[in-house]
């Protein structure tokens, strides 16, 4: 187990320099112009040479580009993630305070995910080609075809003009108001999380059904046990290495999807500073936030597959002689 999580762990190295790699040169040589001409651009100076040079060193993007990378890289592993090139703020004490509300915006989704899909993906299973079981499908459905966003607004939408409520206009951290957090966390976090219980309720059912039909659970059954019990003691204990292997592939999933959800209700998130850095070409900013969640996923799957041994003691990762 140590040798299989020391390799993988050490696979994770060049995965992520590859990774940086070919962001960071895909950022320099693809777009028609670089950082420096957007900023001269809008402060309507004329694009000279000089000045644009001038301005390059100053922001540190210039020179070769395998220098700036290693520069960006040395940088990147020692801690010293530099300044935005729009607002000059040290991107250590922006992500300071951005990461908390990616994070409590994805897990909290997580678990709004877990307790939709897992009861109903069950309830579908053993209410099979039953009305329960046709409503249940035809909502995962629409959950998968309807777009997160699309939810949230129609969410907005109904709780103001019936209710007469909406999230306030303003962001407010746990720390400072956690009342008022609440009320603002409370609407996104659910909307990613119903976004992406469709999936996961008609892999539960699906799954179950498989199970339904196994030698031992139609003796569990013919021993005269309650069918509580057969689902209880059989049928959900099989479900534990699938669901935590759907449930690692869903954490990246609602990184990405949370980075629409912040933008939809003004969260002060990851994500909407990758999305804004990104539109004016800020590399320091794209870079470190892009690495930030590539390290993320790469963890969630080693921390999922490392899982398998401890939900199952029959998994085994030393080497085959």
């Amino acid at each position: 187990m140590l040798d299989y999580t020391v390799r993988r762990v050490l696979l994770l190295i060049p995965t992520l320099v590859a990774g940086s790699m070919v962001l960071f040169f895909s950022m320099r040589v693809l777009p028609p112009r670089d950082a420096v001409d957007l900023q001269l651009a809008d402060r309507m100076l004329a694009a000279d040479s000089e000045e644009a040079q001038v301005l390059r060193k100053e922001l540190g993007v210039s020179g070769s580009l395998w220098r700036q990378y290693l520069r960006w890289s040395s940088g990147f592993l020692t801690g010293d993630w530099g300044k935005s090139l729009h607002s000059h703020r040290p991107i250590v004490s922006e992500l300071k305070n951005r990461i908390p509300v990616s994070f409590e915006l994805s897990f909290i989704g997580l678990f709004f995910t877990w307790t939709i899909s897992f009861p109903l993906g069950v309830l579908s299973a053993v209410f099979q080609d039953r009305p329960p079981d046709y409503v249940l499908r035809t909502g995962a459905y629409a959950l998968d075809a309807i777009p997160s966003f699309v939810i949230a607004i129609l969410l907005i939408t109904y709780l103001a003009v019936n209710f007469g409520w909406a999230p306030p206009p303003s962001f407010s951290y746990v720390w400072d108001d956690p009342v008022r957090h609440l009320r603002i966390m409370i609407l996104p976090t659910f909307v990613i999380g119903l976004g992406a219980s469709g999936a996961l309720i008609r892999f539960v059912r699906t799954f179950l059904l498989e199970v339904l039909r196994q030698d031992y659970i139609l003796t569990a059954r013919s021993k005269g046990l309650s069918e509580t019990t057969v689902i209880r003691r059989h049928m959900l204990r099989n479900l534990a290495l699938p669901f935590v292997t759907v449930i690692g592939a869903a954490i990246p999933s609602l990184l990405v999807s949370s980075v629409i959800i912040e933008i939809l209700f003004s969260l002060p998130g990851m994500g909407r500073y990758l999305v804004g850095a990104a539109g004016t070409l800020d590399y320091p900013v794209v870079m470190t936030t892009t690495m930030f969640f590539g390290i993320i996923t790469l963890a969630t799957q080693l921390i999922t597959d490392l899982s398998y041994a401890w939900l199952d003691p029959r998994v085994s990762y030393g080497r085959g002689r």
